[in-house]
């Protein structure tokens, strides 16, 4: 971690965040090649600027991470106001968060172009020069993933540009994205380290590229290409993953989250393939803390005990999903408030209030980095688990054969011992969760809240039902339940349910890239 954050400090003089009268460098999105890339160092700070295109407010700091995500059948948007949000679905091409997060992926993927285009200049020591290589396709790889999720057909830039916005750049179809998704992460893979070289879940590894792989054609076999072939391939990179027993399930479900707050790495069961990275309390020369925690945990107004705002709320609906003996639910779920809503004394929620009850995944009373912030803290985002793995095979196995395996049942079960607390140290009756005797189909809508139950918060629930061709019909079945059953106080969270409509399913293009680039075309539903 030190090693990626002391290179992340030079990131931000070469970047231009500041130092910027060190470097005499043309206006450019990152870096000219005359003057970088003459150094293995300075290929490892360019890779840094890469990895730190993943920790702006644009991306997994808040954009990609919450705004962005949420306003699904696990999360709505808690504000009762009438201010604009993409949770609530009111949002339009203007919007601020569209167009950030659209700028800053496009800025990434242009520091990873340039970092390709000059991987050969130094003399160095090959292996490594390979290493940073298939870090950097991976990660283009990726924030194209999120691109053609986001916004359907985008333009594919493969070589560096002096603007990562790009006039006449057309859009290019998005079956063509993925497919080029599809090369440079198994090229990636190739190259990269294993987990254990890395050291931890900060750079990629070998497994984490599998396992993202399997995530890719999950979509891929999914809405909108339905190219069910890709189940397969999804079925193989998952497998690879298990196989491999270099990762393992955390036995204390909470733990895991409790690590990524406290910045810790858990090199023991290495359930986090990989993570992005923040760190500190943006108190000192280094900020690179990150904003999601602070706006998802539940509401606290004492900045000593670790301010939230609270702007997502949990649903009803993924309240009911769980068990009462599910050890995850009031994990996820914060089973209290905070006393007067400030400082450190937690009061219990009633049984029947599960309404009114936020995000509890990641709770900031475990943040090791002192005085805490306001607006920025030290947790790390769990971009890929490995349940995630296990529930992606799971998931592909059955829509291969037709019906689930031995195999499938074993990677699902394993995900609710450990939920139903079966792999903790003196439990009893381990196979009491376990599922057996579904039929294809009910073996897949159990998927399907078991993915809810395990990734709550997690970024993937919204992206999950657009592909399995229900989030229509989740998201207006969610407003009912709330017109129903919510309390009085928050109906107003029926407001996204009611706003959410087919043209949801993607993103608008940004104004602004529609006034700079005059080869873009609108998504048809946002003209």
């Amino acid at each position: 971690m030190k090693k990626l954050m002391g290179l992340w400090v030079i990131v931000m003089c070469v970047t231009g965040f500041s130092c910027k009268k060190l470097l005499e460098t043309k206006p450019v999105d990152f870096s000219s090649p005359e003057q970088y890339y003459d150094t293995e160092q300075q290929l490892n700070e360019a890779l840094a600027g890469v990895y730190s295109s993943l920790t702006t407010d644009g991306t997994y700091s808040l954009y990609l991470s919450l705004f962005l995500a949420h306003g699904s059948d696990e999360a709505f948007y808690k504000v009762n106001t009438v201010t604009a949000n993409a949770m609530a679905y009111d949002h339009n091409p203007a919007d601020v968060y569209v167009d950030a997060t659209w700028r800053d992926l496009y800025k990434g993927i242009n520091r990873a172009n340039y970092l390709l285009a000059n991987i050969d200049k130094p003399v160095m020591d090959d292996r490594k020069r390979k290493a940073i290589k298939g870090e950097t396709l991976f990660l283009r790889a990726f924030m194209y993933f999120h691109l053609v999720s986001n916004w359907g057909d985008v333009p594919l830039l493969l070589e560096p540009t002096t603007d990562s916005r790009t006039p006449g750049q057309a859009r290019t179809p998005q079956k063509a994205v993925y497919e080029q998704i599809l090369t440079d992460m198994t090229a990636a893979r190739e190259l990269v380290n294993g987990y254990d070289e890395n050291g931890g879940p900060v750079h990629i590894s070998k497994t984490a590229i599998e396992a993202m792989l399997a995530r890719v054609c999950l979509k891929m076999a999914g809405e909108p290409l339905k190219d069910t072939e890709k189940y397969n391939d999804a079925r193989k990179w998952a497998a690879g993953v298990i196989a491999g027993g270099l990762h393992q399930l955390n036995p204390d479900y909470k733990q895991v989250f409790i690590n990524e707050t406290a910045d810790k790495y858990d090199n023991q069961y290495r359930e986090v393939l990989w993570e992005i990275e923040f760190y500190g309390n943006n108190s000192g020369s280094l900020r690179m803390g990150g904003r999601f925690v602070n706006y998802a945990t539940t509401l606290n107004t004492d900045a000593a005990a670790g301010y939230a705002y609270e702007r997502i709320g949990a649903t009803g609906v993924l309240y009911n999903m769980y068990a009462a003996t599910d050890l995850r639910r009031d994990w996820c779920i914060a089973p209290y408030s905070f006393k007067g809503n400030k400082g450190t004394e937690e009061v219990a929620k009633t049984a029947t209030d599960i309404y009114s009850r936020s995000c509890g995944k990641w709770r900031r009373k475990y943040e090791t980095v002192l005085p805490r912030n306001t607006d920025y803290g030290p947790t790390n985002f769990p971009v890929i688990r490995y349940s995630d793995v296990l529930l992606m095979f799971a998931e592909a196995d059955n829509e291969v054969n037709g019906a689930p395996s031995a195999d499938a049942y074993q990677a699902i079960n394993a995900v609710r011992r450990r939920g139903y607390g079966k792999l903790l140290p003196g439990a009893v009756n381990p196979e009491e969760a376990d599922l057996k005797g579904l039929s294809h189909e009910t073996f897949r809508k159990t998927i399907q809240q078991e993915r809810a139950r395990e990734l709550a918060f997690e970024a993937l629930r919204k992206a999950d039902l657009i592909r399995w061709g229900i989030f229509i019909d989740v998201m207006k079945a969610t407003g009912d339940d709330i017109n129903r059953n919510a309390p009085a106080a928050l109906k107003y969270a029926v407001r996204g349910y009611n706003n959410v409509a087919e043209k949801h399913k993607l993103l608008p293009i940004p104004s602004l890239e529609m006034s700079v680039n005059k080869a873009m075309e609108q998504n048809p539903l946002w003209k």
